[in-house]
């Protein structure tokens, strides 16, 4: 497959895949205890992943750089930044509000990646982008940001400071995970992160009880095998095809398919403002995706593909 198309596949299934995860955060949090939920979505989705490593003779982390950015990835963003934003769910920010928050994610992902990557600095053509595409995000869900009162104050900071894990985990990835196999980078981050989550579970006081089928167990599974296994190994072949910040335009995108999910499955309105907040997004990804489009990487080799090899080529351009 042309490696543009191959791109443009990989960044629509994201979009698809991440923003239904929102929901199913909601319903699984609803069930289960909030550190535990997302300490089980981890635990699964890393025995999976070091699994497919094994049965694909997928080789460790060698360097120490190796594997200091798979303890960063599995702390700061498996279980800082996922431990924050199900505790701000857990605590009455409803899915839509988070995913518009979580959206702050780029301008994160463009700040580390200006101090981390000296190919990919900050320019005022990044900056206007994200902020036109985050003002049609906004826009879209005016509703939720006019009734986020102050008692939401702390679970709203909790997903911000979520984004800007995520966004230095992105970066970082970007840097030093470039040689390092998909399948074997992730579930070691997500092994330590579900390790982490488990200690801030027991910390915390929580009850540890085998989650209900369907309502506690199937919102688990779904995001351990779709929004983690596929999803994130996914995420970590794009980031070789482009720069960290392209990457992370897909959180702008996740909420308009939240919001079109609850359209088609939950009866729920749209009207022309939604869809001319929808616009404004994608003005402002194409204002920063236009000036991108003409550094992009060089094509990968045909073995470079997402189901023959998940991983970083540490040849590849930043």
């Amino acid at each position: 497959m042309d490696n543009r198309a191959s791109v443009a596949g990989v960044f629509v299934l994201l979009c698809l895949i991440w923003g239904s995860t929102w929901l199913a955060i909601k319903l699984g949090v609803e069930a289960v205890p909030t550190f535990l939920s997302a300490a089980l979505r981890f635990a699964i989705a890393a025995a999976v992943l070091l699994a497919l490593g094994a049965v694909f003779r997928r080789r460790l982390p060698g360097s120490r750089s190796e594997w200091g950015v798979v303890v960063f990835v599995g702390i700061v963003l498996f279980m800082g930044d996922y431990g924050l934003i199900y505790w701000g769910e857990a605590h009455g920010v409803p899915s839509g509000l988070t995913a518009v928050l979580f959206a702050t994610m780029p301008l994160m992902t463009a700040l580390a990646a200006h101090v981390l990557l000296p190919k990919e600095r900050l320019s005022v053509r990044k900056l206007l982008g994200i902020g036109v595409g985050f003002a049609g995000i906004a826009l879209i869900f005016r509703g939720q940001l006019a009734d986020a009162g102050l008692g939401l104050f702390f679970p709203m900071l909790a997903v911000v400071v979520a984004a800007a894990c995520a966004g230095a985990s992105t970066a970082a990835m970007r840097k030093w995970a470039r040689g390092i196999d998909g399948f074997v980078f992730n579930g070691l981050s997500m092994g330590i992160g579900s390790l982490g989550l488990v200690a801030v579970s027991s910390a915390s006081g929580e009850p540890w009880t085998l989650p209900s089928w369907p309502r506690g167990l199937a919102p688990i599974l779904y995001l351990s095998l779709v929004g983690s296994v596929i999803a994130f190994v996914a995420y970590l072949w794009l980031l070789h095809h482009v720069e960290a910040t392209t990457g992370s335009f897909i959180l702008l995108i996740t909420p308009i398919v939240a919001l079109a999910l609850g359209f088609a499955a939950a009866n729920e309105t749209i009207d022309m403002v939604d869809g001319i907040g929808t616009a404004i997004t994608l003005a402002g990804i194409y204002i920063s995706f236009s000036r991108v489009a003409a550094r992009r990487a060089p094509s990968a080799g045909a073995s470079d593909t997402l189901t023959d090899r998940p991983e970083i080529n540490p040849n590849g351009g930043k």
